[in-house]
């Protein structure tokens, strides 16, 4: 604990610290810790500067930033928005930290700087990044001061699921990404990368594949069934049993007309996709082992299947297999096992490009079954494949944590004939890279790291530009901590269960930036378990710390908690509004005498709270009464 600061009329400021997340000293935008400032009704105007992130920043540890731009071009303006009040929601650390940090003061050297601050936000999801710079010495200026605690604190022991697939909508620019525990996030590409929907997890769930057909959204795992997502109510829309054991990959014809899905049982499956569901249509013909994954050739008239040894290619109108491309084992001790076909991939020119378990990327003809060329690019696994959409790149993820592009291109100056060339390595991950997405400028990665990495090709965007820069995603842009901050409470919030922790106390004082000893550590007061399958999408705990609610997506929990200096006690309240049904989000009035629940239609339902009971009140719409 640090000494204590001070701030406008004693009320707190509370930041959040990310030392590795935080790159040319930004916080980043993601909605993750809310973030309590007092009112800045006192200042006069305010600077906002709409522009990319600057690299004249310094990357630093805290959230407060001692600035390093020349004094003459730093801005001296500060104020609030139109309600008086300014509220900043940051990352959590990559260490699992929780901060609420303190500015240090810039080098003595640096004239009469030493005492100015750059205090660098990007605010919640907006298209592009908002910056609000300002001088802390004229800002201390302006206030009446108090003092304030910080409580640095290390004890939400939150890990990301690692990335089992991913896939991308070029036409409505969205990434899909499937986690270990069955959550799927949508993101936004031409949103500034903004994670903008979450559909939470259930108990055995496995996601080993997505696919998007039009605007619909499509998995299947390990629990045999093929699933449909509601993308407005942000759950399962149904689930249908495809009766071949666990699935290890799904993918539709270029006409969107068709779904096939490859089964344990070695039938690759197809189901024709109607305008509400999807239909089994037929078998093709059963094979010797499981078929791990699948690639359709753009005309729709085969398919390639990758299997243990070999891939196969099926005729989908007859329905039978046409040919038998056999894969080379290892040498020497792995020669005796069995070769992973991990993906396939088919072009339209009749090329077959497969990734196996022995490190090679091998490119065939698919019309005469022929290998055409071998390349070895690791001793390991060869996990992925994908291809850009003029089919002259194509980039394989491996099990060490790289990725290596492949482009169609002429060996040497001047020669007509193309070849599939090695031409790039990068290493952007620590383990293995399960999911890859090719797009127009960009090479998407995703694996057991549990990041999404954004690595711009520089041959396809414009250098030294906010579209130039690698991007890093390893933590949601949704809110998993809630504070009472009138209690000292913190909430946290996990898939499958919440934890609710009390700040330690310190009685001593000391001067600013000085550690202090702890009086009274941390303690945890409740782990909540959350009963059924679905896992947990939104909670929040009331500024009084007496209210606690979380939701699924199928109901609503709403619990009175009563606090002494020795125990807790917690009661569920058994009777909620009809209207509670499944909400996206969660939040308690400041006085904690009201709930209001986001829900569908951009609609948010009010209900009041007293000691006795939970009346519903209202809904607020929109206008339209559409969702906006």
């Amino acid at each position: 604990m640090l000494a204590p600061h001070r701030t406008h009329g004693g009320s707190q400021l509370l930041f959040s610290r990310c030392p590795k997340q935080s790159q040319g000293g930004f916080i980043r935008e993601n909605n993750f810790a809310s973030v309590f400032c007092s009112s800045l009704s006192f200042l006069p105007e305010l600077c906002l500067d709409t522009t990319s992130p600057c690299s004249s920043t310094n990357s630093h540890s805290g959230g407060l930033l001692p600035s390093t731009l020349p004094l003459q071009e730093r801005k001296h303006t500060v104020s609030s928005d139109k309600a008086g009040s300014l509220v900043f929601v940051c990352d959590v650390v990559t260490e699992m930290e929780y901060d609420i940090l303190h500015g240090e003061k810039q080098n003595q050297n640096e004239h009469s700087a030493a005492q100015t601050l750059l205090f660098t936000f990007e605010f919640p999801p907006t298209s592009q990044r908002v910056k609000c710079k300002t001088n802390l010495s004229f800002f201390l200026s302006q206030c009446q001061m108090g003092e304030f605690k910080v409580h640095r604190v290390r004890f939400f022991d939150y890990m990301p699921s690692a990335i089992r697939a991913m896939a991308f909508n070029s036409h409505t620019e969205r990434l899909a990404v499937a986690r270990a525990d069955g959550a799927v996030e949508i993101f936004h590409f031409a949103d500034n990368y903004f994670q903008e929907k979450v559909i939470p997890g259930r108990d055995r769930r496995a996601i080993e594949a997505l696919c998007w057909v039009g605007h619909r959204l499509f998995s299947a795992g390990l629990d045999g069934e093929v699933t449909e997502y509601d993308l407005e109510n942000l759950r399962a829309r149904y689930s249908i049993e495809a009766y071949g054991g666990p699935i290890w990959a799904i993918s539709s014809n270029s006409q969107g007309t068709l779904l096939a899905a490859g089964c344990e049982d070695g039938t690759v499956k197809m189901f024709e996709i109607l305008e509400e569901r999807i239909q089994f249509q037929r078998n093709l013909s059963r094979q010797n082992g499981r078929i791990i994954s699948l690639s359709w050739h753009p005309s729709g008239a085969l398919i390639a299947a990758g299997m243990m040894d070999m891939v196969r290619i099926f005729d989908t109108e007859t329905g039978h297999a046409t040919h038998r491309l056999l894969v080379e084992r290892g040498v020497g001790a792995s020669k005796s096992r069995e070769v992973v076909v991990w993906s396939v991939a088919f072009l339209s020119d009749y090329t077959i490009i497969s990734g196996d378990s022995v490190g090679k990327v091998q490119i065939w003809d698919g019309l005469t079954g022929t290998l055409i060329r071998t390349h070895l690019v690791t001793k390991w696994d060869v996990l992925a494949l994908s291809i850009s959409q003029d089919e002259s790149s194509v980039i394989a993820g491996t099990s060490e944590g790289t990725v290596v592009q492949f482009q169609f291109i002429s060996s040497t100056v001047g020669q007509q004939d193309k070849h599939w060339v090695r031409t790039r390595t990068f290493k952007n991950h620590s383990h293995d890279v399960r999911a890859l997405v090719h797009t127009d400028t960009a090479v998407v990665s995703g694996g057991m790291d549990t990041q999404v990495v954004v690595r711009p090709l520089l041959d396809k965007v414009e250098k030294n530009t906010q579209e130039s820069a690698l991007r890093k995603i390893a933590f949601p842009h949704r809110s998993l901590v809630s504070c009472a901050k009138k209690t000292g409470l913190l909430l946290f919030q996990f898939p499958d269960h919440l934890e609710l922790w009390r700040l330690g106390e310190s009685d001593g004082n000391g001067t600013p930036g000085e550690s202090l000893p702890v009086k009274r550590k941390p303690e945890k007061l409740i782990q909540l378990k959350m009963k059924g399958e679905d896992h947990i999408c939104c909670s929040t705990l009331s500024p009084c710390g007496s209210w606690l609610a979380y939701s699924t997506v199928s109901s609503v929990r709403l619990y009175r908690l009563q606090l002494s200096s020795n125990n807790i006690s917690i009661q569920k309240v058994s009777k909620l509004p009809k209207e509670l049904r499944s909400v996206h989000q969660l939040c308690f009035s400041s006085d904690s005498s009201r709930l209001f629940a986001s829900s569908s239609l951009s609609s948010v339902i009010v209900v009041a709270l007293d000691q006795t009971e939970c009346k519903y009140l209202h809904t607020l719409k929109h206008k339209s009464g559409e969702c906006c």
